[in-house]
Formats: C-alpha cells, structure tokens, sequence
C-alpha cells in the first residue's frame, strides 16, 4: 500500500514527541529533587558564618603569639 503523502512523517513525529516529553519530565523531575531555597540559605549563612568565625579566630591567634 502506498503511503500518503499528507502523513508520510507522522511515525517520525510521535517518536520526537514523546522523546521530547521524556526529556521535559527529567528535567521536572531534577527541579522537584532540589533542596528547598531556605535550605540553600540557611546552609549559605552558615558556611559565612564559619568563614567569619575562622578568620577571627585566625586573627586573635596572630595577636595572642604577638604577631600579625
């Protein structure tokens, strides 16, 4: 039976549809698996607060040994 010519791509079409609907889920699926943004803040404020806290350690340790 000869194809038509109006539908010939269809196959084609359904198959990129679908993969680009596989692809859109993964992406959705890698937003849904991030951790929430207080979280992200929290863990952000907290390592400036360690960096914070070791360099004035690190600065009365100096004084302490009489050097800077």
């Amino acid at each position: 039976m000869e194809e038509c010519k109006k539908h010939s791509g269809m196959e084609s079409d359904m198959k990129n549809l679908q993969k680009e609907t596989t692809e859109q889920w993964t992406a959705i699926n890698l937003l849904r698996n991030r951790l929430p943004l207080w979280a992200t803040i929290v863990i952000s404020l907290l390592t400036f607060l360690l960096g914070i806290s070791l360099k004035y350690g690190a600065i009365v340790g100096a004084v302490a040994r009489g050097t800077e």
